[in-house]
């Protein structure tokens, strides 16, 4: 049985008037891979994102940047994950503090690089969340394979 995701990536470089890139802003939709944190202070919220099957367009942002994703593996059954970090500041924080393990969401924000504490792992590619749109719940799914429909 194939598993069909509609997950999406895009990214598009912000330049400023000399035609110098300065940033990189990210749109993804994809499910949140477990439940946001929210630092004690609640100035940051961090969570993690899982993309399925994108990686030549992820890949070509990576390779531009030099960095890598939090997670990569190219699976039997759900083919190719990708789990991408972002964090959320200020009014931010409020709207992904909300989402739950296994919702679909769409988050769109600047991509930041992340320096490694080792030298021989490549920096880590990040976003920083200027938006965020609930996409759906997760749903729960119940086994009905042992009922008889009512007479």
């Amino acid at each position: 049985m194939e598993v069909k995701y509609r997950d999406y990536f895009s990214f598009e470089s912000i330049r400023d008037k000399e035609g110098e890139i300065i940033c990189y802003h990210v749109t993804m939709i994809g499910t949140i891979e477990e439940p946001v944190r929210v630092n004690e202070d609640r100035t940051i919220a961090f969570g993690k994102l899982t993309l399925h099957n994108l990686d030549r367009k992820i890949g070509t942002l990576l390779e531009i940047t030099g960095s890598r994703t939090y997670y990569h593996e190219n699976t039997y059954l759900e083919g190719v994950v990708n789990i991408i970090r972002f964090a959320a500041h200020k009014h931010h924080i409020e709207a992904v503090e909300e989402f739950m393990e296994g919702d679909r969401v769409l988050l769109e924000g600047r991509a930041y690089i992340r320096e490694s504490k080792h030298e021989e792992v490549r920096p880590e590619l990040t976003v920083s969340i200027t938006g965020t749109f609930l996409l759906g719940k997760k749903r729960t799914v119940y086994r009905r394979q042992n009922l008889l429909p009512q007479e």
